[in-house]
């Protein structure tokens, strides 16, 4: 049986590709173009709403916070007793709610500088931090003890930060291996009642010199105003905080912190902000919610639209390519222009004064509608009007001038010249020469 011949293909056809070239295919680069489009374009939007989207229940000391340093079982608990709770999200308070109570709560040291460049003229009460914690892994939203061996901040932190408001302010901290230390609550204004046992572990109590005290224990203040103002201070966050309020009486009590200031301020008896710009949730406006928002929203799509058709039209073609031109142009400019190259590299151009002297005279006479003439009337009615115009040098000096130029200096001016004498005789103005 004979065997059966090979057949070569022959045909220059389209090889099979492979590798990189394979898969970089205008497809994959245009849906890879697009991608990164929307990626960044995605990511510049989240930006401005990076305060909105941040996780709320974070642990931290606010009204947000369902953690034991938190104050979300405070906020719930107002609720319950029908009042009104706001989370304020803005640093300006609008009229309207300028004779709401304002609570400021604090997760450490140093947020309390920012109250100096706060308006803070509607009745204010500052719940200064104490405990230092961190995060619980595996657990959202829950804390545990912080690092230190007594896990609170320094007092004299919460000095520098007061003092700009109240002036020499002092906190001290009662540091004890015995938990179970009851302290017993008095108030100094309205119905001067006593609330006995209350354990607060490391009690923080403050004094100062433009402080008014409205509850305190046998140490000192915990609840004061500041002078002349409707700003109050609680020193220590545990009567308030979810943890402080476990129990009925201590919860009872924090609703009788809140009545205290409330009457003594004469706010709103009915109606509780809690501030969360301190805490990284206010909804301070940039330019992407702008952009973002009505009534811009329309503009930014029309632009995004109007960008959309810009890219297309890039890459896409309408009609044939148009023909490549030259970049300079073939004919009479081009034989002119090399003409002059040639004299110039020769060094010829004073030589072809003379001419381009007659040249001007030329023009001039067109100008002047006086083709056609003898020369030698021409030549008369052009030096009449050289009188008349009383030009400083005629065309007989300027024509003379240009037979003994030698050099480009002296061409450049005799040019200048003849400039000059052509615009006078033109049009029978004075023209001051260049």
């Amino acid at each position: 049986m004979a065997k059966t011949a090979r057949i070569t293909n022959t045909l220059q056809g389209r090889e099979k590709r492979s590798g990189l070239a394979a898969l970089m295919t205008p497809k994959m680069i245009m849906s890879l173009v697009l991608i990164g489009i929307f990626s960044f374009t995605a990511l510049v939007t989240l930006s401005g709403y990076a305060g909105d989207l941040r996780q709320q229940n974070n642990g931290q000391a606010h009204a947000l916070s369902r953690s034991a340093i938190g104050f979300g079982g405070l906020t719930q608990l107002l609720s319950d007793m029908n009042y009104d709770v706001r989370m304020a999200r803005t640093e300006n308070v609008k009229y309207e709610d300028e004779n709401a109570l304002r609570i400021f709560t604090l997760s450490r040291p140093y947020q309390a500088d920012g109250m100096d460049d706060l308006d803070l003229h509607s009745p204010t009460l500052i719940i200064m931090p104490k405990w230092i914690t961190s995060p619980v892994k595996g657990r959202a939203g829950w804390v545990q003890r912080g690092w230190d061996e007594v896990p609170i901040w320094e007092a004299d932190n919460h000095e520098r930060d007061l003092k700009e408001l109240t002036g020499d302010v002092s906190f001290t901290s009662i540091v004890s291996d015995d938990k179970s230390i009851s302290y017993t609550v008095t108030s100094t204004v309205g119905e001067k009642s006593i609330t006995p046992g209350f354990e607060i572990e490391n009690l923080q109590w403050m004094k100062g010199e433009n402080l008014l005290d409205i509850y305190r224990v046998k140490a000192g203040p915990v609840l004061t105003k500041i002078q002349d103002t409707d700003i109050y201070i609680l020193s220590d966050p545990d009567f308030m905080n979810t943890m402080g309020i476990e129990s009925k009486s201590r919860a009872r009590f924090a609703v009788d912190i809140i009545e205290a200031v409330i009457a003594d301020s004469g706010a709103d008896p009915a109606r509780v902000d809690f501030d969360l710009t301190f805490h990284g949730f206010g909804g301070k406006t940039n330019v992407i919610k702008v952009l973002t928002q009505p009534p811009f929203l329309a503009a930014t799509l029309c632009l995004l639209a109007a960008g959309g058709l810009i890219a297309w039209q890039a890459f896409s073609r309408f009609g044939d390519p148009l023909a490549v031109k030259r970049d300079y142009a073939l004919g009479k400019f081009s034989l002119a222009d090399n003409a002059a190259r040639f004299i110039r590299i020769a060094g010829r151009e004073p030589n072809m004064a003379k001419d381009y002297a007659r040249l001007v005279r030329k023009q001039v006479v067109k100008e002047l509608n006086l083709d056609g003439r003898r020369p030698q009337d021409i030549d008369t009615i052009m030096g009449r009007r050289e009188e008349t115009l009383n030009l400083a040098y005629n065309y007989i000096d300027l024509h003379n001038r240009a037979g003994v130029t030698t050099n480009n200096m002296a061409l450049m001016q005799l040019a200048q010249d003849l400039e000059h004498w052509k615009k006078m005789m033109k049009t029978g103005e004075q023209h001051e020469p260049r």
